[in-house]
């Protein structure tokens, strides 16, 4: 196959697993929501204790998405592949809610009277960065 063929086909595929990445995290937002709505609604444990419990449903959800859909990686190990995710997710958590304080912060002051915009900012680079560590890294390996 010609090297600019392959590099279409190369990128093409990124493009394919980015969009079903985001499609993916869409899926892990709804969950998220649902579970922390529904621990709101029937517990007493309040908003920061039932996120805490909401994430990880979240979390295990994409990453078995992103696992037989997104990456189409089921002929890695569980366990070590489930880690790598868990460590690029909380990076990307990290580096998200930095971008967010660095908007609010130092960013135009519509950012601090519209904090959503901040979030949409924040939210766009960390699913960047999650893919490229996804699929770099928590996905990556020999077929």
């Amino acid at each position: 196959m010609p090297e600019t063929a392959r590099k279409r086909r190369a990128w093409g595929g990124t493009i394919r697993s980015f969009i079903r990445f985001a499609i993916t995290g869409a899926a892990g937002f709804a969950v998220d929501a649902a579970t922390l709505s529904l621990l709101l609604a029937t517990t007493g444990l309040g908003p920061y204790f039932s996120r805490a419990l909401s994430f990880p449903v979240a979390l295990g959800i994409t990453w078995y998405l992103n696992r037989i859909w997104t990456f189409e990686r089921t002929d890695q190990a569980r366990l070590p592949q489930s880690a790598r995710y868990v460590m690029v997710q909380l990076l990307g958590a990290a580096f998200n809610f930095a971008i967010f304080a660095l908007c609010i912060s130092i960013g135009p002051p519509v950012f601090g009277r519209f904090p959503i915009i901040a979030l949409a900012i924040a939210s766009a680079a960390a699913m960047i960065l999650n893919f490229v560590g996804s699929r770099h890294w928590a996905f990556s390996g020999e077929r």
